[in-house]
């Protein structure tokens, strides 16, 4: 019977030990936790400062994704309206965000810097649909409110 007293005191010592030490929780989303800046969210393709898109559609992303999460098809930019500073363009570019690793891999691979990953990080849907970004969606990313 001892035993089983000692045991009791032990465990309540614990209890009471963890009922005074700070909390974990953060009372979301009013609080938001703070990330490390390395944090990889969210993709973004970004443009440069004539708003030209930077992205030339080569592909190299596409190859490199270990999760084949992303999609791209280029083509030739039309006669006198330039797209991209060059004279190539990604057509149709999408992330499918439910395969996606968050590796990074895709941005280190860009050539041009137009794959980039945001610290953005809230990505529920309710369709896995709208968990495919397309071309559209990433030429303007998420902003928080």
């Amino acid at each position: 019977m001892l035993d089983g007293v000692k045991a009791m005191t032990k465990g309540l010592g614990v209890t009471f030990k963890a009922l005074f030490e700070p909390r974990d929780t953060i009372a979301y989303p009013e609080k938001r936790r703070e990330y490390s800046p390395r944090f990889r969210g969210k993709h973004m393709l970004a443009k440069d400062p004539d708003g030209h898109e930077l992205c030339v559609g080569c592909g190299l992303c596409e190859a490199v994704c270990p999760a084949h999460a992303i999609r791209v098809v280029a083509a030739s930019a039309p006669e006198g309206r330039p797209i991209s500073w060059t004279n190539r363009y990604s057509v149709d570019y999408e992330v499918d965000l439910i395969r996606c690793i968050f590796c990074g891999m895709c941005e280190e691979a860009c050539p041009t810097n137009a794959v980039r990953l945001t610290p953005f990080n809230e990505l529920a849907a309710s369709d896995r649909l709208d968990m495919i970004a397309d071309k559209e969606e990433l030429l303007h990313p998420p902003v928080r409110k």
